[in-house]
């Protein structure tokens, strides 16, 4: 390829990391017709707009949810003082209050979190997850601060069994509610089942709310903020809310509803009804103080449900747990469309390496040493297409002589040089592109790595050796005290070998003296796009160029690569 290709793909890469940017910023969703509004109730509806797809600030109303804000306990009575109700899994700690029967804890014993201690997924705070609110003449009864009392303080499921607790709240005339809730210990998910009794005049409709958002879970607070949206799943498409965390909002959207979720950037909660689905969803963000530079996203979301409380039970599952496509699946075989595959045209590309990336490891107990052997099986699916593009180049490089005769013969008429020269290329046998498929064929893999790297639990704190201590964290090992344009402030050494082995590969392959240049703006550009990103995409990347490098060295040995360097000597 000559200096103006490489410099084409060059472009061509920044263009692929810089494009999602770009169409939200050219294209932001519209925001749908009040038609959406009918059916909620008033209170709701005059905060309410339908969800789309991606749903922003500008597609609902400003103002704040009014179903949480106004306790309205009927005949029930406050809590004053609430007790902690625990419950014990192999898999997690959750904590219930008996006011509200709300969960404020849930304390995953499987993944390492801030500071060395274990991932919190719920705010420090948390009044609201798994809230109930029923309706009476359109007036929210709302239950976050009901006392509740429990049929057991603590219970520990072994794995393999199940347990059961009981949260019930009475009025003064003698009605009830319950909360029955039943964990499994090898799962994360829980299932509750509501009921009520002896309370009259209650609206034919009522929400389950998950109401605190979720705890930054990573040190990379931007990295996590970033990724925290709420969804949900209506009419047998994905529905989502994503907003900055600078004001209060609310908005909701009615249809047949599945399930609605949370997520930050490796951890999910997720509501479902199993009766019967929820006939709505409701969205909505609360406005927080700057965290450090950034601002949290806090999230509510609720399912909206028909039918008399009092007159049918009810039944839910809850999961509170990794994005772990498998665990996700289990659930409901749409939830892991909460998961980021990366456009529609790379997640077929994204889903088969963590495919292949998980089967590995189930031989190798390493992600880095993995990553080496997957980089030896992309490096030998390709070799054959590599070779022949090889030999490819190297016929360009020999009618060098004759299409400079030609640019020479037919420099005043571009059309007939244009034909020419095609006739030149069918005459010689050669295809002027084939050099270009292997990257070509490199860069969805590619970006499916970033994305697989980036975002899936199976990465997460994945160490590798030495330095390397999460594969899809940048490897840094210094801090600037200022900022390089495009490579910022941090220093990591996986880039900068990425950039040598790219070096060593220009090198070889550039034999044309003309484009000294190219040999070293490629490496270099490189090193500064990658510094950012994950040291296990540069570390795969890093292995490719080289075992790139010594198939290029083994086919200059057979004579299919000149010797010339790119000094002209």
């Amino acid at each position: 390829m000559d200096r103006k290709t490489i410099f084409a793909f060059a472009l061509i890469i920044l263009v692929f990391l810089l494009l999602p940017y770009y169409y939200r910023l050219i294209s932001p969703p519209k925001a749908p017709s009040d038609s959406t509004r009918q059916g909620l109730p008033e209170n709701v509806a005059d905060s309410a707009r339908g969800a789309p797809t991606q749903t922003t600030p500008e597609a609902v109303s400003s103002a704040p949810r009014d179903t949480l804000s106004v306790p309205s306990p009927g005949d029930f009575s406050l809590e004053a003082k609430p007790r902690d109700v625990v419950v014990e899994t192999p898999l997690y700690h959750m904590t219930f209050s008996t006011r509200g029967a709300v969960l404020t804890g849930c304390l995953l014993k499987s993944y390492a979190g801030q500071s060395d201690g274990k991932v919190q997924m719920i705010r420090p705070g948390s009044t609201e997850n798994l809230n109930l609110v029923l309706y009476r003449a359109g007036n929210p009864l709302n239950l976050k601060d009901v006392r509740f009392s429990s049929d057991q303080q603590e219970i520990s499921v072994a794995s393999g069994d199940q347990g059961s607790i009981t949260l019930a709240a009475e009025t003064s005339s003698g009605g009830r509610i319950e909360k029955r809730l039943v964990f499994y210990g090898d799962s994360y998910r829980f299932d509750m089942q509501l009921q009520a009794q002896g309370i009259s005049d209650l609206d034919p409709y009522y929400e389950l709310y998950w109401g605190s958002g979720l705890a930054i879970t990573e040190a990379d607070t931007a990295q996590d903020i970033y990724y925290s949206k709420a969804y949900a799943f209506m009419g047998g498409e994905l529905e989502k809310f994503d907003a900055k965390g600078d004001r209060t909002m609310g908005g909701g959207a009615e249809g047949e509803t599945q399930w609605v979720a949370q997520r930050g950037k490796y951890f999910e909660v997720a509501l479902l009804p199993r009766s019967k689905p929820a006939s709505g969803a409701i969205f909505g963000i609360e406005a927080q103080p700057l965290l450090g530079r950034y601002r949290p996203k806090v999230f509510s979301t609720a399912l909206r449900m028909k039918g008399v409380l009092t007159e049918s039970d009810d039944a839910f599952a809850v999961y509170c747990g990794p994005i772990d496509q498998k665990l996700l699946t289990q659930v409901h075989p749409k939830l892991e469309t909460t998961m980021n595959w990366g456009w529609t045209v790379i997640e077929p590309f994204s889903k088969l390496i963590l495919w292949t990336l998980k089967g590995l490891r189930t031989f190798i107990p390493n992600y880095g040493v993995v990553l080496i052997v997957f980089s030896v099986l992309v490096k030998v699916v390709l070799w054959p297409l590599t070779q022949k593009s090889t030999k490819s180049m190297s016929r360009m490089a020999a009618i060098q002589p004759k299409l400079k005769e030609l640019q020479e013969k037919y420099k005043a008429n571009p059309e007939k040089l244009n034909k020419a020269m095609m006739q030149l290329y069918k005459d010689e046998g050669v295809n002027p592109f084939s050099g270009c498929w292997p990257m070509l064929l490199q860069m969805p893999l590619l970006y499916g790595l970033f994305i697989v790297f980036r975002s899936t639990i199976e990465l997460r704190r994945a160490p590798f050796m030495l330095w390397i201590r999460d594969l899809s964290m940048p490897d840094v090992v210094a801090q600037l005290p200022f900022q390089i344009p495009m490579y910022g402030s941090q220093v990591a050494i996986l880039p900068i070998l990425m950039g040598v082995t790219q070096l060593l590969m220009s090198r070889i392959m550039i034999t044309d003296p003309k484009q000294k240049l190219t040999v070293y703006f490629m490496p270099i550009f490189m090193v500064l796009i990658f510094n950012s990103l994950p040291s296990g995409l540069n570390l795969y990347y890093a292995l490719f160029n080289l075992w790139t490098y010594l198939q290029q060295m083994m086919l200059k040995k057979q004579g299919l690569i000149a010797s010339v360097s790119p000094s002209g000597k």
